[in-house]
């Protein structure tokens, strides 16, 4: 195995996903590349900071490279998110996909990923769902594995390998059981990336034991702002009808567009929005594929066929990795272009996050 692919989002870099890229490479990889969500993340949200930044953080916390995960993919639930990281790990020569996972037991994973694809126990988890349950938690009643996949990261984690079977086996997997024990760098534990947000908005510093320096300087520097942000994705949403979009249902969209029409707040948003048969995450990520227009259809989605990559960050030292990668690497501007209909939905995400959060380069990803 020459490759460790890391499927990731690092929003923002905090020391617990250090510990993973540092495990990545001590698999016996020579290069350790991250396929890592652009400017909007699985949650249905805007990045805490632009995918470049990001990007950047994860080559100085060891990453030899980092290409984007389109948008159409991110702002998916989980089975089709794992879904697009390994079809661009699928071109990655001698690669195995390493992640983390709450158990880091790969056969019980992989045991529950064969169990999810049985036809009888597809139509429990779909009822689950119709009747409210959110995707882990309907898997994890169809199933009776609450106990494994009441954990997020073991979720993905079958979702990463159930999607390895389904295209070909081309690579494997690799778990590494998440230490959440305290170390003389936390001493309080590991954080959490939503919780480093979530203290964000309140002013609070982050602990430097928590994120390394060079992430401390970028997050601080800009906070997240939902107010900002939700004015934009409310003048969208009440703006007119949408058709077509990604996951919508039974007049999801519709519902939004009152909610927008109704709260004042983000938060006001998404709680009128949110309901027993729509999580929170579904309609965050809803309003998203509304507010950047994403028209794809579930079955477009899994067979779209992934016919290049975009470089977001490199180690300059290690330009020479890009040649493991069996697409065609676009660095610039100028080299994204002939991939514009691929690159769209991941455009006007862009866009978005330049209007809603703030303005930012698009440098060539080399770096030191």
């Amino acid at each position: 195995m020459k490759n460790a692919v890391v499927i990731c989002e690092f929003n923002p870099l905090h020391i617990g996903h250090a510990k993973l890229l540092a495990k990545a490479r001590e698999t016996g990889a020579e290069n350790v590349i991250c396929v890592m969500s652009g400017n909007a993340v699985q949650r249905g949200e805007l990045a805490c900071l632009d995918k470049y930044t990001r990007a950047r953080h994860a080559v100085l916390a060891g990453a030899d490279a980092v290409v984007e995960l389109p948008a159409e993919y991110t702002l998916s639930a989980a089975p089709m998110f794992a879904l697009g990281g390994v079809k661009i790990a699928n071109n990655v020569r001698d690669a195995v996909l390493v992640f983390g996972s709450e158990c880091g037991d790969l056969d019980a994973l992989a045991r529950l990923a064969a169990l999810t694809d049985d036809k009888e126990v597809n139509a429990k988890i779909k009822e689950a769902m119709k009747n409210g349950a959110g995707y882990p938690a309907a898997v994890a009643e169809a199933t009776g594995e609450s106990a494994l996949l009441g954990k997020p990261n073991n979720t993905l984690g079958m979702e990463y390998i159930r999607a390895i079977i389904n295209t070909g086996r081309k690579i494997s997997a690799y778990t590494i059981k998440r230490d959440n024990s305290p170390d003389d760098k936390a001493p309080h534990g590991y954080p959490t990336s939503s919780a480093l947000r979530e203290a964000s908005k309140t002013g609070v510093s982050p602990d430097p034991s928590m994120l390394p320096p060079f992430v401390i300087n970028d997050f601080e520097k800009h906070a997240t702002d939902d107010a900002k942000f939700y004015a934009v994705l409310r003048y969208i949403l009440t703006s007119g009808k949408r058709s077509g979009i990604y996951d919508d249902a039974e007049g999801l969209c519709n519902r939004l567009s009152r909610a927008a029409g109704q709260a004042e707040t983000y938060e006001g948003f998404c709680s009128l929005a949110a309901a027993k048969r729509y999580t929170r995450a579904r309609v965050k990520r809803l309003a998203l594929n509304v507010a950047v227009n994403n028209t794809y259809s579930h079955s477009q989605l899994a067979e779209k066929p992934v016919n290049f990559v975009n470089l977001l960050a490199v180690a300059e030292e290690k330009a020479d990795v890009l040649s493991e990668i069996d697409l065609p690497v676009a660095v610039s501007r100028r080299t994204r272009a002939p991939f514009a209909g691929d690159f769209a939905v991941t455009a006007r995400v862009d866009a978005l996050f330049r209007s809603a959060r703030y303005s930012y380069d698009d440098p060539l990803p080399f770096k030191k």
